[in-house]
């Protein structure tokens, strides 16, 4: 059985939208995030030294579509 990272288990790390600084791009895309386009923020943690902060497209944050769907 594999053991869950803290990383994937954390309930916090997707759950708001906002707006990233001028000049970030996707890492998971790597096309830039426009000026005024909603995105997600997250970390990275780093062995040698404090997390990177990141921002991902709302659709590569969740590319199944699973938070968009209308719940029934």
């Amino acid at each position: 059985m594999v053991s869950a990272t803290t990383a994937d288990t954390d309930a916090r790390q997707w759950e708001y939208t906002t707006f990233a600084p001028s000049g970030e791009t996707c890492p998971a895309c790597m096309k830039p995030i426009k000026t005024l386009e909603r995105c997600r923020r997250g970390e990275i943690e780093r062995q040698s030294g404090t997390p990177v902060t990141i921002y991902r497209h709302i659709d590569c944050a969740d590319p199944q579509g699973i938070k968009r769907r209308a719940r029934r």
